[in-house]
């Protein structure tokens, strides 16, 4: 709980209001380099576990910016990616009024990105990069009041900590909204365990349902990179490169 108030007390906030949709399975995107998929993809979104969720954190009040915002119920959904709920046991759930999004991982509660003045949470793809056996998550997220920037980031479960990989502010596209996506190549194998698997970040048109913006959706525009490991550190290839 300390660890919570900790991550939390720094100052988050802006946007808001309710409502919900479906779940779709993002775990494998595109399987052209060059091509994004036309696919309009739907984050998911539920109320299902938020009543345990706020029994483990209770109705937290927030200082700093957002100062006299509590995070309730009400506010609260599980948009935990398919593929990180089918591959993992960790659930992801965001607060539709300050996109405060927030990770429950054996059992502690943990901050997986910044929010204030974006859209916080996108999406995220599990990926064990430091081979230690345990699933991280390579997340899409975005934050900034007066500069709105995209981030993609690893959070490793090991150490809880959180690694930057790429960051729009410091590129001459600072506002692009970006998510990312685990894929595999565009030919057959007869063993699809053989398929190489490589993790892309997109430029996205993203869309909020029902002014609800823990409710998104979203539609490649381009693919820009791709994250791979250097010297057991995750870094972002620019396409083409």
């Amino acid at each position: 709980m300390k660890r919570l108030f900790c991550l939390l007390l720094t100052g988050i906030v802006l946007i808001s209001l309710a409502a919900c949709r479906t779940k779709t399975d993002d775990s494998t995107y595109n399987s052209d380099k060059s091509a994004p998929s036309t696919d309009h993809i739907t984050t998911s979104c539920s109320k299902d576990p938020v009543d345990e969720f706020m029994d483990i954190i209770g109705e937290v009040e927030l200082g700093g910016l957002s100062a006299g915002m509590k995070l309730d119920e009400e506010h609260c959904y599980d948009v935990t990616p398919f593929s990180v709920a089918t591959q993992t046991d960790i659930k992801i759930f965001k607060f539709s009024d300050s996109c405060i999004s927030l990770a429950l991982i054996d059992g502690e509660v943990y901050s997986i990105c910044e929010s204030f003045g974006g859209y916080g949470f996108v999406n995220a793809v599990p990926w064990d990069y430091d081979e230690d056996g345990n699933l991280d998550l390579l997340v899409a997220s975005s934050w900034g009041s007066g500069l709105h920037r995209s981030i993609i980031s690893v959070f490793n479960t090991t150490t809880k900590e959180s690694i930057v990989v790429y960051d729009t502010s410091t590129t001459d596209n600072p506002s692009v909204d970006l998510f990312v996506a685990a894929a595999s190549p565009s030919f057959s194998s007869k063993d699809p365990q053989d398929l190489p698997v490589y993790y892309q970040v997109y430029s996205a048109n993203i869309e909020v349902n029902g002014n609800n913006l823990a409710d998104l959706s979203y539609i490649a525009t381009g693919v820009i990179g791709s994250v791979v490991v250097e010297n057991g550190a995750p870094v972002f290839k620019p396409m083409g490169d």
